[in-house]
């Protein structure tokens, strides 16, 4: 293990190490929540599906580049959704190796339901958590992301 004398230093690997914990705290929930459904969706299948429902439709590249996976691990997910029948797929004209997808009507009666567990969540968070120091944060993320999005 790495010792970090500078204490600016350690509190930014805290900073990172509290990140990764709020992540997975995100995804324990909602998996807990999404556990008894019947469609078997899994929490990476619902973050398909909700990005999804905010485009009418999208190629699967940007899907994956948006969900943080790539094409080769996001193909399964898609493709089980489609088969559960809540997408859409279409060879996208402009490029014969990547697909528009989009979701059906059922896919997106689905969305709505699980709107109301994304409301929930938020509305129970948002009871915690000061708004000005909410916007201070994600300012600060999306600096940080920046920097070290400059580094390589």
């Amino acid at each position: 293990m790495i010792e970090i004398e500078n204490t600016n230093m350690a509190k930014l690997v805290e900073l990172i190490d509290s990140i990764k914990d709020m992540r997975f705290i995100i995804q324990a929930y909602f998996k807990k929540q999404l556990k008894n459904n019947e469609l078997g969706i899994t929490v990476e299948m619902l973050e398909v599906l909700m990005l999804l429902s905010r485009s009418a439709q999208i190629n699967q590249k940007e899907i994956a580049d948006r969900v943080r996976k790539n094409k080769a691990n996001l193909t399964p997910i898609i493709h089980k959704l489609s088969i559960k029948g809540l997408l859409l797929r279409q060879e996208d004209p402009s490029d014969r190796r990547n697909n528009i997808i989009s979701l059906t009507d059922k896919g997106k009666s689905l969305c709505r339901s699980y709107n109301k567990m994304f409301e929930e969540f938020y509305a129970n968070f948002l009871k915690e958590v000061d708004i000005q120091n909410l916007n201070k944060t994600i300012t600060m993320l999306k600096n940080i992301g920046r920097q070290v999005s400059k580094l390589h």
